[in-house]
């Protein structure tokens, strides 16, 4: 080949990734549990206690003593998720850039994204109680009625307005910021992900395009979750993760395991509103 039709090619030292989504599910579950989970189907018991029985007393008659009553709640750990990938020789070489490690980040936030789909997936649990909203056109003009319902329904079932959450994606933020709602940010609220603390509406909110949704992306119908930091119970372990060289190619190979649960504990304390989104006036 000639000299002049050589063309060199050029490696740049930044992996160039989609945008990632910001990852809440695991901030607002609880995983306060003992013990660890070494296999896919473990069991992580939540414990508490019945509340005690509330009796008349007279003061003729001797008081009854009852039993604590165990409301053990039982999770089981029985979804895995896996990655598995070469890394060549050939690219490492060429590549100014450490790719087995950028690829090992990339699984890392690929198998947490799998855990908010799964968490978010829990709205059904929410609307089977009284607490489901229904608002078939959501705007600036109602989105604060909407969620301040919500705020009541939790509320109602004594769940402080320092332990209320709620998950929303960015067109409902818009429609908040429209109605004149301010947020404080990161106020109360740790780590990426979260927004802040709204005053007006009493909750942390969190921001997340994983939030589910049955319409379409013109037209979206969202599962808006809303609850206590106690409502859902998560628990996960990475079982296996491990890099070595690889018998048949030239190349190196990583691969892990992963294994999580999640469960509604306390259905009072979860609230759903569905709401379809009504592109808004004052734009």
């Amino acid at each position: 080949m000639s000299v002049l039709n050589f063309k060199p090619a050029f490696w740049s030292a930044t992996v160039m990734r989609t945008l990632e989504d910001n990852l809440v599910a695991k901030k607002i579950c609880t995983s306060e549990y003992t013990g660890e989970i070494k296999n896919a189907g473990d069991r992580v018991h939540f414990d508490g206690l019945a509340d005690p029985t509330i009796g008349a007393y007279t003061g003729a008659s001797a008081m009854s003593y009852e039993d604590l009553v165990d409301s053990d709640l039982t999770l089981i750990v029985d979804t895995q998720k896996f990655y598995a990938f070469n890394v060549k020789d050939i690219d490492a070489a060429q590549a100014n850039v450490n790719l087995k490690n950028s690829q090992i980040k990339r699984a890392a936030y690929g198998l947490q994204k799998a855990v908010d789909t799964s968490v978010f997936a829990l709205y059904a649990s929410a609307g089977a109680n009284a607490s489901a909203i229904t608002d078939t056109t959501c705007d600036e003009a109602s989105i604060i009625s909407d969620i301040s319902l919500l705020g009541a329904y939790l509320e109602e079932n004594n769940v402080p307005a320092s332990r209320k959450w709620i998950v929303i994606p960015p067109r409902i933020k818009m429609l908040l910021t429209l109605a004149g709602i301010k947020f404080s940010i990161n106020e109360g609220i740790n780590g990426t992900g979260g927004m802040g603390y709204a005053k007006e509406l009493g909750f942390d909110i969190y921001e997340s395009n994983n939030v589910y949704n049955s319409g379409t992306a013109a037209a979206p119908v969202y599962s808006i979750m809303a609850g206590s930091y106690n409502a859902i119970g998560f628990a996960d372990q990475i079982l296996m993760t491990e890099a070595f060289r690889n018998q048949d190619y030239f190349c190196d190979s990583c691969r892990g395991l992963y294994t999580y649960g999640t469960k509604v504990l306390k259905p009072k304390e979860l609230a759903l509103a569905t709401l379809t989104f009504t592109a808004p006036s004052t734009l």
